[in-house]
């Protein structure tokens, strides 16, 4: 009777365990996650850079787009500053002249439409200047609508003539949803984790319960 009642406390035992590690099994991941989470966000907002608006300054506007420029050289970031204090009419080289690749990146888009995003980027910012080339000269939406042409044509190069820096985004708005989502995504991962310790602990007492009652 006695050997009867042991292997039943073992079994008992043995089930509380399996329990214990299924649940650990599930909160890992949710753990994964969050991390990867916190990761992307990292890797995607670069303390170092500035974001800013590149479109047609006053009395331009006829094409009513514009584009992001990411900046993190010092240097080009203090000249875009400067354009925007002075006034882009009063700045002789405020011509951005930037090399571009296809593909969206979350953050190039039209922030004068900011629900239309450009399925191409800024890959490297070469300078402001005075003039460039006429194969260079166009704007946002018409590389749109056709970016491998404008890849071919250009090298993928732009340097709108009537465009320049207009304003520096503090925080560019896509790169804000992306944050808002990542992080939501985090807080549900987190409930997860404690949804999945709470029913844990509520096998361990039923557990419990049930050996006691073994006679």
């Amino acid at each position: 009777m006695a050997g009867a009642r042991a292997a039943r406390r073992r079994v008992a035992a043995g089930n509380r365990v399996g329990r214990i590690e299924g649940s650990h099994r599930l909160r890992t991941p949710s753990v994964i996650l969050a991390a990867s989470l916190a990761a992307a966000v990292a890797s995607h907002s670069p303390a170092a850079t500035v974001y800013f608006r590149v479109a047609e300054p006053s009395p331009f506007g006829g094409h009513r787009d514009s584009y992001v420029l990411p900046l993190s050289n010092p240097d080009d970031i203090a000249a875009a500053r400067h354009i925007i204090a002075q006034g882009p009419l009063n700045v002789a080289d405020r011509i951005v002249v930037a090399r571009i690749a296809p593909g969206a990146d979350g953050i190039n888009r039209n922030l004068n439409s900011p629900f239309q995003t450009w399925d191409w980027h800024v890959t490297d910012f070469l300078g402001f200047a005075e003039l460039t080339a006429e194969i260079y000269d166009g704007w946002p939406t018409f590389v749109e609508s056709d970016v491998a042409g404008w890849m071919a044509n250009t090298g993928g190069i732009v340097g709108f003539w009537s465009y320049t820096v207009v304003s520096e985004l503090a925080v560019p708005e896509p790169a804000s949803m992306a944050l808002f989502v990542m992080g939501g995504l985090t807080v549900c991962a987190c409930r997860a984790c404690a949804t999945a310790s709470q029913k844990q602990r509520g096998r361990r007492r039923g557990t419990r319960r049930d050996a006691v009652a073994i006679p």
